[in-house]
């Protein structure tokens, strides 16, 4: 007779590997406190809420507070300055930055990328075990505290 212990087996699917390192971001060669550590989700909201609100305060003073427009000017500052400098406003005021895996600037294309996949909202609850969305997997960065 086949019990409910003989069925956990499978039931549960195939076994993993443990993928996650000791603290988010060893994978990656990350720092596991301090500068060059993976930035955490506090900064992270406050980072997008600052950047969010400056686009809006921009929208709403030059184009009556279009939505479409906010967005716009979203994706306008964040691959602007986080192409050029490696972070925004927001990101500046939490105290983290954008930069590829290995530690290199972020660049237009790769930062492109991962802002329009940010944009799609999903992509940023699509975590790995080091806590990075698909949008920065995608263009191969992460978010690392300054």
């Amino acid at each position: 007779m086949v019990t409910r212990r003989d069925m956990a087996g499978w039931v549960g699917g195939t076994p993993r590997p443990d993928t996650a390192g000791r603290w988010p971001g060893e994978r990656l060669g990350l720092a596991e406190s301090g500068p060059t550590s993976m930035a955490g989700w506090g900064r992270r909201v406050l980072a997008v809420v600052i950047d969010w609100f400056i686009a809006l305060f921009i929208s709403n003073v030059f184009f009556e507070g279009h939505p479409l427009v906010t967005l716009g000017v979203y994706v306008l500052v964040q691959v602007v300055l986080v192409s050029l400098l490696g972070t925004t406003v927001g990101k500046r005021v939490a105290g983290i930055q954008v930069v590829r895996v290995g530690g290199a600037m972020a660049g237009p294309v790769k930062t492109l990328i991962r802002t329009g996949l940010w944009c799609l909202v999903v992509t940023p609850f699509m975590i790995d075990a080091d806590g990075r969305g698909l949008h920065d997997r995608a263009a191969g960065t992460v978010l690392i505290r300054m």
